[in-house]
């Protein structure tokens, strides 16, 4: 054999050491971690923590769940009439077993102006009614610096 292939064998022989080394290195770095990693894991299970029932209600003052009224506005919006005035509407609903009269009330104010109007309506049982209710402010001013407050009376 030659020289330059004496010299080949012995860089494949460095080289295979070499990649022998660092893949025994990897491995047992990836054993480490894998250890430690699972080390956390087989911890105890997390337990219950804190009371197991909610706090009693402050004395003299009874808990109480507020309730969805039956009679509820579900939707407001606002638009621009043909004219250019203002157009508040929206939707009315009912959700008892008989027909409920509402009264929508809507307050708009616009700089240091303002104005309240209302409407009312017959929402039938388990249904919803329609609102609309136009006031005398130009659409793109209120807008701009308008205020809308919508309402049951």
């Amino acid at each position: 054999m030659s020289d330059d292939a004496d010299d080949d064998n012995a860089d494949d022989k460095v080289h295979c050491a070499r990649g022998g080394r660092h893949r025994m290195e990897r491995r047992r770095l990836l054993g480490l971690v894998a250890v430690g990693l699972s080390s956390g894991c087989l911890g105890s299970l997390p337990g219950a923590t804190g009371p197991r029932n909610p706090p009693d209600a402050p004395a003299g003052e009874p808990r109480d769940t507020p309730e969805v009224p039956p009679v509820r506005i579900s939707e407001v919006d606002f638009e621009a009439t043909d004219d250019g005035r203002l157009r508040v509407f929206g939707t009315v609903v009912n959700d008892s077993g008989a027909e409920r009269i509402a009264t929508v009330e809507a307050r708009v104010s616009v700089r240091d102006e303002e104005s309240t109007r209302s409407q009312e309506l017959a929402v039938p049982a388990a249904g919803s009614a329609d609102f609309a209710i136009e006031f005398e402010f130009e659409f793109d001013v209120f807008r701009n610096n308008g205020d809308l407050n919508v309402s049951l009376a």
